[in-house]
């Protein structure tokens, strides 16, 4: 029985190794690495200047923007970083809205990024749709995307901040996997395409929500 158990074990263990291996992250050269201890520690120079630090944290300020630069910049195509801040009275509902918004703000570029680009075909080519539909979709698209990916992000840290009045600001670092992110874009314009009349932009849409979505300036 202990041989049977055995055998299961190494097949096992054979057929999941291929599957890690896969999915292990890119490493980072030791260049690169240095690059992003540089810049990081200049970002941390820059954010403790402006008044933040770390929101209930036992690690440093320069050791989680360095595990949270390593981490995206080891898998740029899949780890998309997304950051949010707000206001907030309590740290609990400030940290929740910094997350709010940063999802708000990806969602609404993904609108910006999709609407744009089939308002541009439709004022190139004769297409029977009209702007009117294309900005329904768009407030569909935008509010799906932003319901579905609430669940999606990863926090990695969060920074505060104290004004003289006593109001607190809060900065969470975030991410989100590119494939995940794809798929909740590709439903949310699913959902959307139901609300409104896109015509023979219809076709397109599947092409424009498959770009990813261009990061925050």
């Amino acid at each position: 029985m202990k041989k049977i158990i055995t055998i299961f074990a190494l097949l096992f263990a054979f057929m999941a190794a291929p599957v890690q291996a896969q999915d292990a992250a890119p490493t980072l050269t030791k260049q690169q690495t240095k690059a992003i201890e540089k810049d990081a520690k200049k970002r941390c120079k820059e954010l403790k200047k402006a008044g933040w630090e770390p929101l209930a944290s036992t690690s440093t300020m320069e050791y989680s923007m360095l595990k949270y630069r390593t981490y995206i910049e080891s898998d740029e195509d899949n780890r998309v970083p997304i950051t949010g801040i707000a206001l907030g009275r309590s740290n609990k509902i400030g940290r929740e809205n910094a997350i709010h918004s940063g999802v708000a703000s990806y969602a609404g570029r993904a609108k910006a990024q999709v609407t744009g680009k089939m308002k541009s075909v439709l004022s190139s080519d004769a297409h029977n749709t009209s702007q009117e539909e294309i900005d329904k979709f768009g407030a569909a698209y935008e509010s799906g995307v932003n319901a579905k990916l609430s669940g999606l992000v990863k926090e990695h840290f969060t920074l505060v901040r104290t004004a003289k009045d006593g109001s607190k600001e809060f900065n969470v670092f975030m991410s989100i996997d590119e494939r995940k992110a794809r798929q909740a874009r590709e439903e949310a314009a699913r959902e959307a395409k139901e609300k409104s009349q896109l015509g023979t932009l219809s076709e397109m849409v599947e092409e424009f929500i498959g770009e990813p979505v261009e990061a925050e300036e």
